[in-house]
C-alpha cells in the first residue's frame, strides 16, 4: 500500500540562484504572523505529488526548486513545510480533493476515521543548510482550493492557511505553489517521516 510520506524537516533549498523554477513561480502568496518571533516573507512556494499526498515548501528565498541541488544557502532562510493527504484507514491514500484538511499530529496514532489531514512545521536554516530552529505545527486548517498537476507549467497547487498553530504562535495566509520534481530527491537532503503503521 501507499505510504503517506511527510517532510519532517525543511527540504533544504540550497545551492545556486539561477532562475529556473521548473515552470516559474506565479503569485506564491503571503503569510501573516510569526513563529518564535520569526515572520515568513513569502518569495516562493513549491510542491510535489507523491503517493497521492502533496508535500509543500514555502520559503523566503526565490527560485527554491533550482536551489535544491546545492549544499549552501545565500543567507539565513525561513520555511514552512506542509503535507496534505486524503487518508482512508488503515493506511490508504485517496487522490487529493479540494476542501478543508484538519491537523494531524504525526507523533500520535494514525487517524481512525477517513478524512483529509495535514501535518507541518516551521523552520529556520543557516547558510550551510543546517536547521537553527524547528517548530512542529500543533493545529489549524489547510483549505486546498486547487489540487495541482505534475506538469510544471500547468495547474498550480493552491491553499488557504487558517489559524496554523505552532504552540502559542499562529500563521494565516494563502499559497500558490509550482510543481518541483527536485523536491523528491534534494541533494541538500531531507528528513522524511511517516505516520506509524503506514506501509508500502
Amino acid at each position: 500500500m501507499k505510504r503517506w510520506m511527510l517532510i519532517a524537516l525543511f527540504v533544504c533549498a540550497c545551492g545556486s540562484s539561477n532562475n529556473n523554477n521548473n515552470g516559474g513561480s506565479s503569485g506564491p502568496g503571503s503569510i501573516t504572523g510569526t513563529v518564535g518571533g520569526q515572520p515568513l516573507n513569502v518569495k516562493d512556494a513549491v510542491y510535489v505529488l507523491e503517493n497521492n499526498s502533496v508535500n509543500l515548501v514555502v520559503t523566503d528565498r526565490e527560485n527554491t526548486c533550482a536551489l535544491l541541488s546545492g549544499t549552501t544557502l545565500p543567507g539565513p532562510t525561513t520555511a514552512l513545510f506542509v503535507s496534505v493527504a486524503n487518508f482512508v484507514p488503515p493506511n490508504t491514500l485517496s487522490p487529493l480533493v479540494t476542501g478543508d484538511y484538519a491537523f494531524f499530529d504525526l507523533a500520535g496514532p494514525l487517524p481512525t476515521s477517513a478524512g483529509r489531514y495535514w501535518y507541518g512545521g516551521f523552520e529556520t536554516l543557516d547558510t550551510s543548510c543546517k536547521p537553527t530552529g524547528t517548530t512542529p505545527a500543533t493545529g489549524g486548517t489547510v483549505t486546498v482550493t486547487q489540487t495541482g498537476s505534475v506538469t510544471p507549467t500547468a495547474t498550480h497547487f493552491k491553499a488557504n492557511l487558517t489559524g496554523l498553530h505552532f504552540g502559542t504562535d499562529t500563521l494565516n495566509g494563502n499559497i500558490e505553489a509550482t510543481y518541483c520534481a527536485a523536491l523528491l530527491n534534494p541533494v541538500c537532503g531531507a528528513v522524511i517521516a511517516q505516520p506509524p503503521g503506514a506501509v508500502e
